[in-house]
């Protein structure tokens, strides 16, 4: 990572010598993907629709735990007064039901991870056409992530203009939506 961020920094400091002998200043801008995702309208939404979408089948797995844990608990309570047999059957019942658990938990968490990336590129996708337009507009040279630079000036850290931007597509988005659900 050090090296990219080395990599760039290079290559944005070596642009600036070759700007300023044909008189041209380059302006550079900083992005905090961090504050991004933490303020931005979009990143709430997804999250939210994430948490939506995944409360039915994360509730499913607690209560199937909860089963595991009270048949668990009482075989324990009556493993003593129970016949060879009977114990050989629960125990075998209850490590069915852990590993049937366990692969709940596996599904349950891959689709979530494979669903929050989907959310991730969708909201990076919205992110980076903001700042082209934004870039294009106020005629930056280079848009930088804060992650890759050792010191920012809050001159050229342009996080703020840009979170104002994704607020106002936000609020254009909603008024689209109910605009195609009046005319349907």
């Amino acid at each position: 990572m050090i090296r990219n961020v080395l990599l760039t920094a290079c290559l944005c400091l070596g642009s600036i010598p070759l700007a300023h002998a044909v008189d041209l200043p380059t302006k550079i801008g900083i992005l905090d993907w961090q504050q991004l995702l933490s303020k931005a309208p979009q990143a709430e939404s997804a999250g939210k629709r994430l948490e939506k979408e995944f409360q039915a089948p994360k509730e499913k797995l607690d209560n199937k735990q909860k089963e595991f844990l009270a048949k668990r608990d009482k075989m324990q309570r009556n493993k003593d007064v129970m016949s060879a047999q009977d114990r050989a059957k629960h125990e075998k019942e209850l490590a069915k039901m852990e590993q049937d658990l366990r692969r709940m938990d596996e599904e349950l968490r891959t689709d979530y991870t494979t669903r929050h990336r989907e959310e991730m590129d969708a909201f990076i996708a919205v992110v980076r056409e903001v700042v082209e337009k934004f870039s294009e507009e106020e005629k930056f040279d280079v848009v930088l992530s804060q992650e890759a630079t050792l010191y920012v000036s809050t001159r050229v850290d342009i996080t703020e203009k840009v979170l104002e931007r994704l607020e106002k597509e936000a609020k254009n988005n909603k008024g689209d939506k109910k605009d195609k659900k009046s005319t349907e």
